[in-house]
């Protein structure tokens, strides 16, 4: 099992952002927007916090040491007192803009809360296997995981970097906090595999094979039986091989991973789209936005649009 989790956790690579630490004071609270490429983290270093989704009425109640990850960015808020809306709006910065870091001394004054928040960024994209079966709140708790030796020494460090304010703690903040995500990760994959459960297959030497083709070639005419040659299997096989360890068939999963790669061209780049069309392995922009459309419910120039307005 250990074997198992190590190698399902080596597919999963992030780069660790930590972009505030706050001492908040009753009244508090905030939104924070939805960036759904993006894993938003929020450690509780002193204090407690609700948090919950936006479209959904459960809250989790965070207490002192404890860290949460938003796997799939969604829209959620913290707050002091549950069931009250927030006040203020926060939003990540575009990779693009410069923002200085803000990191305040840590304040243990009984009537304040002190947030260490920020964001990983997958350094390649994770299999859907893994992110779509992650709960929307991660929560690693210090009272109830037994991984939390390890968290509890990262958050140590991390609590001397802040304290010494030195000129530049991000650096040194970022690679501590991507030890944080691995230990959580770790911790929810162990209690996540079961005897024969489906994400046992994705170290499956044959599915990495068949990933990798897929992920380095989005724009190739790929079938189920050219496909199945890669993973050295019948058709038949494959394809309920693929489908029990990724949730998709396999042509739905290279649907979703050509508009996931449209979404970074659209967002990230001044590419056209019929540039972006032939990229994602679609033979004219009329097909690339039809597609397109069919899965995120807006057409391609839109959505570029509304992303960088």
């Amino acid at each position: 099992m250990t074997d198992l989790v190590s190698n399902l956790l080596d597919l999963v690579r992030v780069r660790g952002t930590a972009y505030f630490s706050k001492n908040v004071e009753s009244p508090w609270g905030m939104d924070v927007d939805q960036h759904t490429d993006l894993c938003r983290f929020h450690l509780v270093l002193a204090g407690s916090t609700w948090i919950g989704l936006q479209d959904n009425a459960a809250c989790e109640h965070l207490l002192e040491g404890d860290f949460v990850i938003v796997p799939r960015g969604k829209a959620h808020f913290l707050d002091d007192q549950v069931g009250r809306p927030a006040r203020t709006q926060h939003s990540i910065p575009r990779p693009s803009e410069t923002v200085t870091p803000q990191f305040q001394k840590l304040d243990r004054c009984s009537d304040k809360t002190h947030l260490l928040c920020g964001y990983f960024q997958f350094a390649q994209e994770p299999p859907l296997a893994i992110i779509s079966r992650m709960p929307d709140l991660l929560v690693v708790r210090k009272s109830k995981n037994y991984h939390y030796e390890q968290i509890a020494r990262v958050i140590a460090m991390l609590q001397v970097e802040l304290s010494h304010q030195s000129p530049s703690p991000q650096v040194v903040m970022n690679r501590l906090t991507e030890v944080m995500f691995y230990h959580a990760v770790r911790g929810w994959l162990d209690d996540a595999i079961l005897p024969g459960e489906a994400l046992n297959a994705l170290a499956s030497p044959k599915l990495q094979r068949v990933l990798d083709e897929i992920h380095k070639n989005p724009s190739e005419p790929w079938t189920v039986e050219s496909l199945a040659e890669v993973a050295g299997q019948s058709r038949t096989a494959f394809a309920a091989f693929f489908k029990e360890a990724i949730g998709l068939t396999p042509i739905t999963y290279i649907a979703r991973w050509r508009t996931e790669l449209a979404r970074k061209y659209l967002n990230e780049s001044d590419l056209a789209l019929d540039e972006i069309a032939i990229q994602t392995g679609y033979n004219d922009t009329s097909a690339f936005s039809r597609a397109f459309k069919r899965a995120t419910g807006s057409s391609p120039s839109v959505f570029r649009r509304s992303s960088r307005s």
